[in-house]
């Protein structure tokens, strides 16, 4: 029975002190990570806004998106840029950033966080350039800050006004084969956006003759 309480004694103690552990190194690097994260979101919203944007600020919130403005020089509204995100990833949470116009339009897509399968779902969600060997060893090999990727450059020029899908219609995208639990990942995603912006930008009311 002493054995017993002792063990459990020495555990309760190595808990508390694991957990006081954690808490701080937790509370030590909670400012730097959080200076790390509004680095790489300053970053993403430079890749999907117009290059003239001089500041940006974040609006509220609509049902977990986050909404930002885009200003130039002058304080005159460029764009917006929106953050959604989905669970549907095959490693879960996948969560995208558009760039949007005043009028709904998509001006560009990036995927800001994810866990996809290297080889498979970054095919849909990661921008990456292609250089070959030679330019690599010559030097010639550029850097392109917004290289292509066929499934998010689907969604661009077009419309929140609609939903998103792989099917028929006007705001039908892009879903790339052997990838499809990803695809539909990023599908969500932009979906929750576009909800967001619709409740955010509600159409007008058509009037009947």
């Amino acid at each position: 029975m002493k054995d017993i309480l002792k063990l459990c004694l020495s555990l309760g103690i190595i808990c508390t002190i694991a957990g006081a552990s954690l808490s701080y190194v937790n509370k030590i690097t909670l400012e730097p990570r959080a200076a790390a994260e509004q680095t790489v979101l300053n970053r993403n919203l430079k890749l999907v806004l117009p290059p003239e944007t001089d500041s940006t600020s974040q609006e509220y919130t609509v049902n977990g998106v986050k909404f930002f403005r885009a200003l130039d020089q002058n304080g005159r509204l460029l764009a917006y840029a929106a953050e959604g995100a989905s669970n549907k990833g095959f490693g879960g949470e996948v969560r995208v950033l558009v760039g949007i116009s005043p009028a709904g339009e998509i001006l560009g897509i990036i995927v800001s966080r994810h866990s996809e399968t290297p080889g498979l779902g970054t095919q849909v969600t990661d921008r990456k350039t292609t250089q070959s060997f030679w330019d690599t060893i010559t030097g010639r090999a550029k850097v392109d800050a917004f290289p292509p990727n066929a499934c998010l450059d689907s969604y661009t020029g077009k419309n929140l006004a609609s939903t998103f899908s792989f099917g028929a219609g006007a705001n039908q995208v892009l879903a790339i084969s052997g990838a499809t639990i990803s695809s539909k990942a990023v599908l969500a995603a932009v979906n929750a956006v576009t909800a967001a912006w619709q409740q955010k930008f509600p159409a007008p009311a058509s009037v009947q003759p």
